[in-house]
């Protein structure tokens, strides 16, 4: 696929390029092979990690935390592909180089993606066929969040927050090592390899990981879809100085993407660069315990190409920064406090300039605390207040009578979580979670004014908008020893003023007005509208078999979630019905494997306009295995996709009429660790 990164890597000169940064690491990974490996000495971490089913729970524990190796047996197209296997979590699926998680019918500025705990700072919550700026393949572990260790990274927690971790900063002195990993894949032509070195030397330690990954045009059971294929690279190096009680870091990392979008000679290059500073000190005193801070400065744009032509670019330059203060634990109660502050600016030129150039704003000040009311009983709760702030410059907009003038809107959300975890017995843990959400509108649903590509309208925003408001109830069972263990929840999210896109006849023809015609779009406006959100997740594993040298167990899952406006009963649009699935696994000396079946039901309630989609069958299947060769660790992947070659439609997605899911395919890894 031809490469339009350069395009727009000429034109930004904030951040270097990447070939210095590739020479770099070729020549450590070249040094580093020949030293012994360290021992490494592992710093008391400022978050433990954790989850709430089993394991230490504090006040900054994830709800689930998905380890690299457990990262590298999932789908690796984009993010929500990648995270689309957990109960409650769906794919927006834009083919298969644009996707971001849906989490209980929640998606966009409602469902948070931080990167090391701040921002991304990217265009993807702008419109589905916008990739998040991190590929899998550097991701080093994956969280989601939900309750009050949620409200330490957003206000709008009702579907959760999701936190990918690079670890391009060691925390700790690292053991030296070095991977190579190289994947192929059938249904879509996947040829990637990547690198990764990391150690320490003195009381520095250094990351450092690449990768080049190529696509051909995805292969469905309809045949092969054109302008889907994809040409990605990217890499980190990052270098920490330790101490006795802390270290400070300083990473440098970047990402070239160009991808189609499955719309007729339509392709996106996209380009980021990326500084992050981060570190970490015990104190000494009678109340802090350790400080934290991390920042991140990004600049990303990425250019809309049709036949080769450039057209629409989207810019986003900007900060987040953050400040973590753990508390000494003060008789049966634990925290940490914060702030956080962040600016970017955000703007779209060109054909679908549906924007003015805005500049966004906002600081925060959050909480989240564990206190153990008796030896079973814990109270988790967090706030999180923040005062944001959108200035819209004027904007000369082609067609309108008057152009529209400059204008601000600041908003001051405060958001409250409170979870109670009662132990029922050894075993078994029952928790009732309550949430009130406020999240300030961003800069689309305030300020767009024009055709939308991605999402096939012409997009009209509110500047009255007011916050939108929710309140959340979870009730969750939880086993987490013995031959069977899992968890069942159910929720009620209700919203008294839900932010969605609603129908509002055809696009405006402006062409009177020296303006183009938009009448063969729909118009659609942001309204806030009173909304209900229910469903239940359910994860049960039956271990029957569970040796030194073997194991055998049986998992059943399954989600659902239906979504309403609550005046008028109407579906809410792009909504996954849910899903119900079995699957059996097993480890056998070095041997690794699972068989699944996945049923996902039809979605027969479909806001206004909307097409239903019939239910599918997914059958997939997985073998790994661990071995040495040439005095290295390997393991050996393999992964089999839609066996059954299912015509398939993901109910989240724009495109669902258009675009099938993938059809059967193999994929194959093998890493290498020296």
């Amino acid at each position: 696929m031809q490469n339009y990164c350069n395009y727009y890597v000429m034109e930004s000169s904030v951040l270097p390029p990447l070939r210095p940064l590739f020479m770099l690491a070729a020549s450590t990974l070249a040094l580093t092979a020949q030293d012994k490996p360290a021992t490494p000495e592992k710093l008391k971490p400022v978050v433990v990690k954790g989850t709430a089913i089993g394991g230490e729970v504090t006040p900054a524990s994830p709800t689930l935390t998905l380890s690299a190796s457990a990262l590298e047996a999932l789908p690796q197209s984009n993010i929500g592909d990648l995270l689309a296997d957990l109960p409650g979590v769906a794919s927006s699926y834009f083919g298969p180089n644009s996707g971001r998680p849906v989490i209980r019918g929640l998606d966009g500025d409602r469902l948070k993606i931080t990167q090391n705990g701040v921002n991304s700072l990217d265009a993807s919550a702008v419109s589905p066929d916008h990739a998040v700026s991190v590929d899998p393949f550097a991701i080093r572990e994956a969280q989601v969040l939900r309750g009050p260790a949620a409200l330490l990274y957003s206000g709008s927690i009702l579907g959760g927050v999701i936190n990918l971790v690079d670890a391009r900063i060691p925390n700790q002195r690292l053991a030296q090592r070095q991977s190579v990993l190289g994947r192929m894949g059938s249904v879509d032509g996947l040829r990637s390899v990547g690198v990764l070195a990391e150690g320490a030397a003195g009381s520095f330690s250094y990351h450092f990981d690449g990768f080049d990954k190529s696509t051909e045009n995805l292969l469905t059971p309809l045949g092969r879809i054109a302008d889907t294929a994809a040409d990605n690279r990217g890499a980190g190096l990052g270098f920490s100085y330790l101490t006795a009680n802390g270290y400070v870091g300083l990473s440098y990392s970047g990402l070239d993407s160009t991808y189609g979008v499955a719309e007729q000679d339509i392709a996106i290059g996209l380009r980021q660069r990326r500084w992050d500073l981060a570190g970490k000190a015990e104190v000494a005193g009678s109340l802090v315990r350790s400080l934290a801070y991390r920042v991140g400065f990004a600049d990303y744009a990425h250019t809309e190409f049709e036949a080769g032509a450039p057209g629409s670019t989207f810019a986003n330059q900007g900060w987040d920064g953050r400040l973590d203060v753990e508390l000494v634990k003060l008789g049966s109660v634990e925290g940490v406090v914060g702030l956080q502050a962040s600016r970017f600016d955000f703007a779209v030129a060109g054909d679908e300039a549906f924007l003015p150039d805005t500049r966004n704003a906002a600081t925060a000040a959050f909480g989240s605390f564990v206190h153990t009311l008796a030896p079973d009983q814990r109270l988790r709760y967090g706030f999180r207040l923040e005062r944001a702030q959108v200035d819209a410059a004027a904007w000369t907009h082609v067609g309108l009578a008057i152009d529209p003038g400059a204008a601000s809107a600041a908003f001051t959300p405060l958001s409250f979580a409170l979870a109670w975890a009662k132990d029922l017995d050894p075993s078994w843990t029952s928790t009732l979670n309550l949430t009130r959400t406020e999240r300030a509108p961003n800069q689309q649903e305030l300020f767009a004014d024009g055709p939308h590509v991605g999402t096939e309208a012409y997009e009209v925003g509110d500047r009255t908008l007011g916050k939108e408001r929710g309140f959340g109830l979870e009730w969750e069972l939880a086993k987490v020893r013995g031959p069977v263990s899992g968890s069942f929840s159910v929720y009620y999210n209700r919203f008294s003023s839900f932010i969605s896109l609603q129908g509002n006849g055809p696009g405006p023809d402006l062409t009177a007005s020296g303006g183009d015609d938009h009448s063969a779009l729909g118009r659609y406006d942001f309204v806030a509208v009173p909304a209900d959100f229910f469903g239940s997740e359910l994860k049960v594993n039956f271990q029957f078999v569970d040796t030194a040298t073997s194991k055998r167990g049986l998992e059943w899952y399954g989600d659902f979630v239906r979504a309403s406006q609550r005046d008028t009963s109407e579906a809410l649009p792009r909504i996954s019905p849910g899903r119900i699935g079995a699957a059996l696994h097993g480890a056998d000396a070095g041997w690794t494997w699972r068989l699944d079946a996945t049923y996902h039901f039809a979605q027969n309630h479909t806001a206004v306009g909307e097409s239903r989609t019939a239910g599918y069958t997914m059958v997939g299947a997985t073998l790994g295995h661990d071995f040495r060769i040439a005095g290295a660790d390997a393991r050996f992947s393999l992964r089999v996709i839609n066996l059954l070659d299912q015509e398939a439609r993901n109910a989240s997605s724009f495109i669902k009429d258009t675009l099938p899911l993938p059809g059967r395919g193999l994929e194959a890894s093998l890493r290498l660790d020296f």
